[in-house]
């Protein structure tokens, strides 16, 4: 009776996080996980619950990675090395967007990726590069 009530409460603070646009770290997914395994080996279900720690310890060794936070591939290293393809890609704008339609994406791309928002600091640096060079090439419409 206890586990589907720790589902249903942890399903409604997942809910409750969504909605105010924050997220679980991908570490207490696997501690949740671990803990649930546990309490259902404890309680004679071994199997499932073996099978859960098992799957709770590969999200803990390997949760960032399937999320894509280990590492960026299609970005380059250096925010600074951005083509003016990249650049426009990486906003989502058209490469001759004008400069409101750059600021917007900005804005948007920014509210959510911003460091002090629960975003990436490089990230955030690309996303100012991009910006930046696309406001100062001289094919930008005015």
């Amino acid at each position: 009776m206890i586990l589907p009530l720790a589902a249903l409460a942890a399903f409604g603070f997942w809910w409750w996080l969504r909605k105010r646009r924050r997220t679980i770290p991908a570490a207490w997914l696997g501690v949740g996980g671990t803990l649930i395994g546990t309490v259902l080996a404890a309680r004679g279900l071994p199997l499932i619950g073996a099978l859960i720690v098992a799957g709770s310890g590969l999200w803990l060794r390997y949760g960032a990675s399937l999320l894509g936070k280990a590492g960026k591939a299609a970005l380059p290293a250096d925010p600074h090395r951005l083509n003016r393809a990249e650049a426009a890609d990486l906003l989502g704008v058209p490469p001759d967007a004008d400069e409101a339609t750059i600021h917007a994406a900005w804005r948007r791309l920014m509210a959510r990726n911003h460091p002090d928002a629960g975003g990436s600091a490089g990230l955030a640096a690309r996303i100012n590069a991009a910006r930046d060079l696309l406001l100062k090439s001289p094919d930008t419409r005015s």
